[in-house]
């Protein structure tokens, strides 16, 4: 058995560790390359992000100032370096909506909602999109996911801001049948206290003829400040749609002159006041002068019946009569005689029936040769007052 020769192991030592240090020092060099890159990698983005943020916050501060143009560059060039970020990708598309390039936001739009279908604000700019498109259906879909989606801050104000210019653009459409339920739906959502949103309301009410609502809602305006002219004008106007004209008059009469002759109330005033001066019904009259008004209308009326019989070319003699202007003349023919103010005055109990035959007459000369003007105007109107009334 042969012995080792030390000399050969002492040197073949020194051989292995150094191979085994170099690679040692190879793995360290590496880690610190590793750690080098990551570094220079993370500085690099955060260089990058800082670049966008500045980007982004130009683009805001021109959006602010009305640089529309400038702004969209300025996002353009934020997104450039994080194009992934979904705050720049809206931004950018609600200033292209707001520039009218509509066609441009909505693909951003869209990735945007596909992440977060409920959003309210991206549902929001698709809505106006639609809006310019005069797309109703997609502009009632995107409205209606504004209005309950979600919001970063405020929710309840940007809900009711936004179903504000749904009745705006429903309106604006002439779509008074599906803007009615929500304005509804805006009162109901409006506090009490809240002055400002409720003229809002009130005026909303009143473009939809809802008259008994803006009523109410103007009255309790008025209980605030008694003066507010707004509000005096919009409880005339829904008083004499409800056919309330006395009421409707108080209100005028508050009113300064240079307001009640604006075009959006001067008619109904001039009307409220003929329809007051021909009613035998208002009370306090005495008997004297509701039977100087009644045989006054049974002249209007009589008059009316032959205009409208010459204009349709009929006779109102006509035997038997066929049309409701012969069957309603030839009714009360028999009786006309009779309809005297003295008479008037001595039976008034038999004013009623005068003036039914009135109003009968002005209602079917209004069917054949529709509405009346003037004096007919005000007792056609007083005498579809009295059927509610007396239903």
């Amino acid at each position: 058995m042969s012995a080792t020769n030390p000399s050969t192991v002492s040197e073949a030592s020194p051989r292995i560790l150094s191979r085994e240090l170099v690679l040692l020092l190879c793995v360290l060099a590496l880690l610190v390359l590793l750690a080098l890159t990551a570094l220079f990698s993370r500085l690099y983005h955060k260089k990058i992000h800082t670049l966008a943020d500045a980007m982004f916050a130009q683009g805001e501060a021109d959006a602010q100032a009305g640089r529309v143009n400038a702004a969209l560059t300025e996002y353009r060039n934020a997104l450039a370096y994080n194009p992934t970020n979904p705050l720049f990708q809206f931004h950018l598309a609600k200033t292209l909506v707001a520039a009218g390039r509509g066609e441009e936001a909505r693909s951003y739009l869209l990735n945007l909602l596909s992440e977060s279908p409920g959003s309210g604000e991206v549902n929001l700019e698709l809505a106006r999109i639609a809006k310019t498109e005069n797309s109703m259906a997609d502009a009632m879909r995107y409205y209606q996911g504004a209005i309950y989606g979600e919001w970063a801050s405020d929710p309840i104000a940007m809900r009711w801001q936004v179903r504000r210019e749904l009745c705006d653009f429903l309106l604006s459409r002439g779509a008074v049948k599906q803007a009615a339920p929500e304005v509804i739906a805006l009162q109901e959502n409006t506090p009490a206290g809240d002055s400002g949103r409720l003229k809002i309301v009130a005026q909303l009410l009143l473009r939809t003829q809802q008259w008994n609502r803006a009523l109410d809602v103007c009255r309790t305006l008025l209980a605030a400040d008694r003066n507010d002219q707004e509000c005096l004008a919009g409880s005339a106007q829904a008083a004499f749609q409800l056919a309330q004209y006395i009421t409707a008059m108080e209100y005028f009469d508050q009113l300064p002159r240079e307001r009640r002759e604006q075009p959006d109330l001067v008619n109904l005033f001039i009307m409220a006041g003929r329809i007051l001066w021909v009613d035998p019904f208002l009370s306090g009259l005495s008997t004297e002068v509701r039977a100087q008004r009644a045989a006054k209308a049974l002249a209007m009326a009589q008059t009316r019946a032959e205009a409208c019989a010459r204009q349709t070319g009929q006779s109102l003699e006509q035997t038997p009569p066929r049309t409701d202007l012969q069957r309603v003349y030839q009714q009360g023919k028999d009786l006309q005689q009779d309809w005297t103010p003295r008479y008037l005055q001595r039976f008034p109990d038999r004013l009623d029936a005068a003036m039914a035959y009135v109003f009968g007459v002005e209602n079917a000369a209004a069917a054949a040769c529709g509405e009346p003007q003037g004096d007919d105007h005000a007792l056609w109107l007083l005498g579809r007052s009295r059927s509610v009334v007396n239903q």
